[in-house]
């Protein structure tokens, strides 16, 4: 069986995640920790629509999807699933 690994973009940066948030001083202090990580990578998660389509965006109605790979996670694969994300250009993702 083929491994598929959804894509992911390494722009998580958890320095950021107290700039629009109000917070006191004191609490300012407990986020001054995550200054000094890198950027780390966050999964995308890639939805196969009914239509035989597949999109990273989610989908208003969620009834149209017929399965949902998660990022950050492997899933096995058939052979048919493997020539369907290829033949839709995640074939980079496949080993």
């Amino acid at each position: 069986m083929t491994t598929f690994r959804p894509p992911t973009d390494n722009f998580l940066n958890f320095a950021d995640m107290d700039v629009d948030l109000r917070r006191t001083q004191e609490g300012r202090r407990a986020f001054n920790l995550f200054r000094h990580y890198a950027s780390q990578p966050r999964g995308r998660n890639v939805f196969k629509l009914a239509s035989g389509a597949y999109t990273e965006n989610e989908p208003a109605d969620m009834t149209t999807v017929v399965k949902t790979y998660y990022g950050g996670h492997e899933y096995e694969v058939t052979a048919d699933e493997a020539a369907d994300l290829t033949a839709n250009g995640y074939g980079a993702y496949l080993s």
